[in-house]
C-alpha cells in the first residue's frame, strides 16, 4: 500500500438524503428516495467475496504476506462510518515497484466476486471507495458485471470499464450504478478495478496505488415478503440509555438527557455559547424522527444534523436562528440514513445549554450497540512477565517513578496529580489534569524544578501527571497491553508509550497518543533514528465509530525483532517494519520502559482553549491495568544506575537492579551538585525528566585501565550510556530540533586520541576478551549540557559470566575549541551513567561464588576485531558561527562571520566551563558574552560597554596566560 493510504485523512461516508424544513415545532423533512424501501433492500449484507487477484497482502501478523483479500467481511457489514483500512475490504492489482508509475503498467484488472445465493432482481449497485478528504482519487477501469453462472461464461456488463474520479467535493458520495432498464436478474456480481491514482490536494504529491479497496458495497434488489422483518419496520428510540459524546466542558447530570422524562431535570452542557453534543452509533440506522426538549427561552441558533461518520458536521435536518423555545419539544420528521446525530446549540454567549430530553426514532437491521469485548491476540509472547493492576490504595513505587516538578508543554508534572481512585469494586490509576489559572498559582500549589529554563507564563498553568518504570523495569521484545479510558478536549494529550532504558537515539514506541480535539482518532507510531540526522516516524491514525474517551479500551503493542504490531481491543490495526534493515535500528534492539502520562497543550496537540470553553478544566486519564507478556524462556533485562560501586550484594538474586561486583580504586561516584559537571540538568535525554543523579568518573590522578565489573552469567548484550563534555563555544542551529545543537569533545580530539569506553567479557573473571562495540552518537544538546554516547556490545560470547566497562585513559589528551584553544580533557569530562544487560533467563538467579573476580589480564582480541571509527568533526552549515567574533573557524570547521539566524533565535552566549581544578578559566566565556552583546544588538550604553569590553579584554589576556601556564603544568 502506498504511504498515502496510511496518512491521508479519511472522510465521511455519503449522506444519502437532504432535508428542507418549514416550521416549528413539528417539521416534516423532504429527502431522496431511500436506498432500502419496503420492497428494495441491500441483499449483499454478510456476504464474503472471492477474487482473481494472486497478489498477497501483508496482514501484519507475520513477516510475509498472507492473504489475497484483506478484511473480506468489512465491505458488507452494513457499517458506513470510516474506521480506517482495517474496516475496508481490499485486494491488490499488482506489485508496487516505485518509479514514475509505481508499476501500474504491469498491473492487472482484478475483481471481487459475490454470490447472492440465488438470482435476484438487481436495481442498483453502490460502491463506497476510499473517501479520502484531502485528495482527488481516480479509480482505474472500474467495471461492474453480473451473471447467473459462477464462471461468468455468460454475463452482462452494467457499467464500465471506465475511470471514476472522487474529488474533495464528491468524496462523501457512493458511485451509483443502475442497470439499463432499471433492473437485471443475476446471482453473481463482479466488481473490477485496476488500482487507483491519488493526487494530494495539500501538497504536490501524486502517484499510483495498487489497492482496490471498498468501505462498503451495496447490491440493491427487490425483496421477498419474508425478507422484510418486523424489526426493520418498527421504530426504536435509539437514544434511550445512550450517553452522548459532549465536546467541551464536562456536562452535569448527563443521564437526564434520555431518562424518558420531559421535565425540568436538565442535563447541562456547561460550555457557554455555540457548542455541540452527539449521539454516536456503531450501526447505521434509517432515522425517521428526532425529538429534543430544551429549557424554554430564546436561542441564538439550533442545528440538528445527521452524518455517517462522527467527525462530520453532517447534513442539517433542522437549522434555525433566533429560535423561541416553549414548553413543547422540537420534533423533526426525516427519512435519512446515518449513524451519528449531532445537536449544535447556542443559547447565548453567556449561558450553557440545558437538555430535558432527546429521542431519536429509527429503524435498522440490528440494534446491538455493544462494544467489542477484548480478546487477547494470538502471540508468541503469552506469559505474563510484569504487571500492575492498580488495586492498592496508593501507587506502587517499587514499579513506578512519579515525576515531580517537571514542566512539559503547558503543565507541571507533580505527585499530587497521580493516585488511585475507587469506583465501587473497581480500582484505577488516575492521572489528573487541572488548570490552576496562572503560573504563579500552579507553582505555589505543586512546586517546580526549573531545569534551568524559563516557564511560558501564558501557557504553563496546568497540573498533570506522569508515571514511568525507568530504572525499575524494562524489557526487550514482548507484548504490552494497557486498559485505559482517556480524557479529552482541546489541548489534552494522554499517551501510553515506551522509551529506551539506555536513552539511545530516538527509540520510542507510541502505543497510544490521543489528541483531545480529535476524539475519534487514536495514533499508533514508531519513532527511530537520531534526531537531526536520520530520525523518522511511521504511524497511523486509527478511527473509531465513537469518541475513544467514551469507554475503556485495551491499547496494545507487540514488539519483536522483525516488526512492531499494534492492536486496539485485540483487533490488529497497524504494523511497522521501517528502519529495520537500513541501520537505524527501527525495531529497537535494546530494552525499553513503559510511560503513562497526560501532556497539556503546545506541541503536536496544539494549544488548549484559553477561553476555557472547549477544554475540560479538570479531568482524569484512567488506567485499569498494565501487563507485559513475554515468552516463558525469554532473556531478561538487568540494570545498574551506578548509585554505588561494588554493591552487587545490595540487590537480591534475579532482581531487575544489579550492582557491580568490583571496581578499581581510581573511580569515584558523582551525584547532583552545583558544578556544571555535577548538575543533573546537564545530563539528560531530550525533554525527559532529570531525576538521575548517579554517575561514575575517574579520579583526577587515576592511572589507565580503570574499570567496573559486573557478574552477569549468561550475558547476551551489554549497553553503556556515557556522557562527554561539550565544546563550550561550538554550536549551530538545528531546524529539526528547533534549538541549538552542540558538539561533544569527542568530535574535537587532537592527535588521533580516542576516549571511548571498552567492553570486555570473561568466563572466569581472570581471562578477559575484548568485545566488539558499536558506538551511537546521540543528538548533542549545546553547552553546558553533556553529550550522550551509547556503547553497544551485542552477541557476547557464550559462557560469559563477567562483563566489565573500561574507562578511557584521559592523561595527556586534549581537544580544540572553535576558537582554536587546545584544552585538556579533564576527569570530569567523561562520565558513565548506566549499564544495561540482556541476560539468559536460566542464569538470572545465579549468585557469584567468590567475593571478587580474579586479577585482570590483558584481554584477547575479539574473534572479529572491530574498532569504532574515529570520531570526525561535524560540518557546521555556512552562515552560523560557534566562535568568538572575528575569529576564523576554518581550522576547526566553524566559519567566521555573524549568525544568519533572526535575532529571536540568536543564541545567548555561554560561559566557558568553570573548573575548580584550574585547567580552564571562566573569563574566556565572560569575554565571549560581552562581545556577543555587541554582536546581537543588545541594548548597551556604548561608552559603558566599550569601557567594560576593554577591561574584560585586558583581564582575559592575563587569565589566558595563566591558563596556558596551568595547562603546561598539568601536561608536565
Amino acid at each position: 500500500m502506498m504511504q498515502l493510504t496510511k496518512n491521508v485523512s479519511r472522510a465521511v461516508v455519503a449522506v444519502l438524503a437532504a432535508a428542507s424544513l418549514a416550521a416549528l415545532p413539528c417539521i416534516p423533512a423532504r429527502g431522496e428516495e431511500s436506498s432500502q424501501t419496503a420492497n428494495v433492500g441491500n441483499v449483499l449484507l454478510g456476504k464474503q467475496p472471492t477474487t482473481n487477484s494472486t497478489n498477497l497482502i501483508d496482514t501484519g501478523m507475520s513477516t510475509v504476506p498472507q492473504v489475497t483479500i484483506l478484511n473480506p467481511a468489512a465491505a458488507t457489514d452494513g457499517t458506513y462510518a470510516d474506521l480506517g483500512d482495517a474496516a475496508s475490504t481490499r485486494v491488490n492489482a499488482g506489485d508496487e515497484t516505485g518509479g514514475e508509475d509505481n508499476g501500474y503498467a504491469q498491473w492487472n484488472d482484478v475483481y471481487l466476486q459475490y454470490d447472492l445465493g440465488e438470482s435476484r432482481s438487481i436495481t442498483a449497485v453502490n460502491l463506497y471507495h476510499n473517501g479520502y478528504e484531502n485528495a482527488v482519487s481516480t479509480f482505474k477501469q472500474v467495471k461492474v458485471e453480473v451473471s447467473n453462472t459462477a464462471d461468468f461464461s455468460q454475463s452482462t456488463v452494467i457499467s464500465g470499464p471506465a475511470d471514476y474520479e472522487e474529488t474533495t467535493a464528491t468524496h462523501l458520495a457512493a458511485q451509483k450504478i443502475v442497470p439499463t432498464g432499471g433492473q437485471i436478474d443475476a446471482r453473481y456480481v463482479r466488481i473490477w478495478q485496476r488500482g487507483h491514482y491519488i493526487r494530494n490536494t495539500n501538497s504536490s504529491w501524486a502517484g499510483y496505488s495498487n489497492g482496490v479497496q471498498f468501505r462498503e458495497i451495496e447490491v440493491l434488489a427487490k425483496l421477498k415478503d419474508s425478507e422484510a422483518p418486523p424489526a426493520q419496520e418498527e421504530l426504536h428510540n435509539i437514544a434511550l440509555g445512550k450517553t452522548p459524546y459532549v465536546y467541551g466542558l464536562a456536562p452535569t447530570n448527563i443521564e437526564a438527557i434520555n431518562d424518558g422524562k420531559m421535565d425540568s431535570n436538565y442535563a447541562v452542557h456547561n460550555s457557554l455559547g455555540l457548542h455541540w453534543l452527539q449521539f454516536e452509533y456503531k450501526n447505521t440506522y434509517r432515522i425517521r424522527k428526532i425529538v429534543v426538549k430544551l429549557e424554554p427561552g430564546t436561542y441564538d441558533s439550533i442545528r440538528v444534523s445527521i452524518a455517517s461518520t462522527p467527525s462530520s458536521r453532517g447534513t442539517a435536518v433542522y437549522e434555525h436562528s433566533n429560535v423561541t423555545v416553549g414548553d413543547e419539544p422540537i420534533v423533526v420528521e426525516t427519512d435519512m440514513q446515518g449513524s451519528d446525530v449531532r445537536f449544535t446549540v447556542n443559547r447565548n454567549a453567556n449561558s450553557p445549554t440545558k437538555y430535558s430530553e432527546v429521542q431519536i426514532w429509527a429503524t435498522g437491521s440490528s440494534y446491538d450497540e455493544s462494544r467489542a469485548q477484548y480478546v487477547s491476540p494470538e502471540s508468541e509472547y503469552d506469559t505474563l512477565a510484569w504487571s500492575d493492576e492498580f488495586n492498592g490504595d496508593s501507587i506502587d513505587e517499587s514499579k513506578w517513578n512519579i515525576i515531580d516538578g517537571m514542566a512539559n508543554h503547558g503543565a507541571i508534572y507533580n505527585r499530587d496529580a497521580v493516585g488511585i481512585t475507587k469506583d465501587g469494586d473497581n480500582s484505577y490509576l488516575a492521572i489528573n489534569t487541572k488548570n490552576y489559572g496562572s503560573t504563579q498559582a500552579l507553582k505555589q500549589a505543586v512546586g517546580y524544578d526549573d531545569y534551568g529554563t524559563q516557564l511560558n507564563e501564558k501557557k504553563v498553568t496546568w497540573s498533570s501527571g506522569r508515571l514511568e518504570s525507568k530504572n525499575k523495569y524494562s524489557f526487550q521484545n514482548g507484548r504490552m497491553a494497557v486498559r485505559a479510558k482517556v480524557n479529552d478536549s482541546q489541548g489534552i494529550w494522554p499517551a501510553i508509550w515506551m522509551l529506551s532504558q539506555d536513552e539511545t537515539g530516538h527509540d520510542e514506541i507510541d502505543v497510544l497518543e490521543y489528541l483531545g480535539q480529535d476524539p475519534w482518532t487514536a495514533w499508533t507510531t514508531n519513532h527511530f533514528g537520531i534526531l537531526d540526522k536520520n530520525k523518522q516516524s511511521d504511524g497511523k491514525a486509527n478511527t473509531n465509530w465513537e469518541a475513544w474517551s467514551q469507554a475503556f479500551h485495551v491499547y496494545e503493542v507487540e514488539w519483536s525483532p522483525e516488526r512492531i504490531n499494534w492492536y486496539i481491543d485485540g483487533r490488529f490495526v497497524f504494523t511497522s517494519t521501517r528502519g529495520r534493515d537500513d541501520g537505524r535500528d527501527g525495531m529497537h534492539n535494546r530494552p525499553m520502559f513503559p510511560i503513562l502520562e497526560t501532556q497539556v497543550g503546545d506541541g503536536w496537540v496544539g494549544d488548549v482553549d484559553y477561553s476555557r470553553q472547549n477544554t475540560k478544566q479538570n479531568s482524569d486519564f484512567l488506567v485499569d491495568w498494565v501487563r507485559v507478556y513475554q515468552r516463558a524462556d525469554q532473556d531478561q533485562v538487568r540494570f545498574d544506575d551506578l548509585e554505588g560501586l561494588s554493591d552487587a550484594k545490595q540487590f537480591p538474586a534475579g532482581a531487575y537492579r544489579i550492582g557491580s561486583s568490583a571496581a578499581t580504586d581510581g573511580l569515584e561516584t558523582v551525584s547532583n551538585g552545583s558544578e556544571q559537571w555535577q548538575n543533573k540538568n546537564n545530563f539528560f535525554y531530550g525533554g525527559q525528566p532529570r531525576y538521575e543523579t548517579n554517575r561514575v568518573m575517574t579520579k583526577e590522578d587515576a592511572g589507565a585501565d580503570q574499570s567496573i565489573t559486573w557478574y552477569v552469567p549468561g550475558a547476551k548484550d551489554a549497553h553503556l550510556t556515557a556522557y562527554y563534555q561539550t565544546i563550550y563555544d561550538r554550536y549551530d542551529w538545528s531546524n529539526a530540533a528547533n534549538e541549538w545543537h552542540g558538539y561533544s569533545i569527542r568530535s574535537g580530539l587532537n592527535d588521533g586520541a580516542n576516549i571511548d569506553f571498552r567492553v570486555e567479557t570473561s568466563k572466569d573473571g581472570a581471562t578477559w576478551e575484548l568485545a566488539t562495540v558499536s558506538v551511537v552518537d546521540n543528538y548533542v544538546e549545546d553547552y553546558p549540557a553533556y553529550a550522550r554516547t551509547t556503547f553497544d556490545a551485542y552477541s557476547l560470547p557464550e559462557g560469559t559470566k563477567y562483563v566489565r566497562a573500561v574507562f578511557p585513559n584521559l592523561n595527556g589528551v586534549t581537544y580544540s575549541t572553535a576558537a582554536g584553544e587546545r584544552l585538556p580533557v579533564l576527569h570530569t569530562d567523561v562520565q558513565l551513567a548506566k549499564a544495561t544487560f540482556l541476560q539468559s533467563k536460566e542464569h538470572v538467579n545465579d549468585v557469584e561464588q567468590t567475593d571478587t573476580p580474579g586479577e585482570p589480564t590483558t584481554p584477547d582480541e575479539p574473534t572479529t576485531p572491530s574498532k569504532p571509527a574515529e570520531p570526525t568533526t561535524p560540518t557546521v552549515p555556512s552562515g552560523n558561527t560557534g566562535g568568538n567574533a572575528g575569529t576564523s573557524g576554518s581550522q576547526t570547521g566553524v566559519p567566521s562571520g555573524k549568525p544568519s539566524l533572526p535575532a529571536s533565535t540568536v543564541k545567548p552566549f555561554a560561559k566557558a566551563p568553570a573548573t575548580t581544578l584550574g585547567k580552564r578559566e571562566a573569563a574566556v566565556g565572560e569575554q565571549r558574552h560581552a562581545v556577543g552583546l555587541v554582536q546581537t544588538g543588545a541594548p548597551v550604553i556604548w561608552p559603558v560597554a566599550l569601557s567594560a569590553l576593554l577591561v574584560t579584554i585586558a583581564l582575559a589576556i592575563v587569565l589566558c596566560e595563566h591558563s596556558r601556564r596551568e595547562a603546561k603544568s598539568y601536561n608536565d
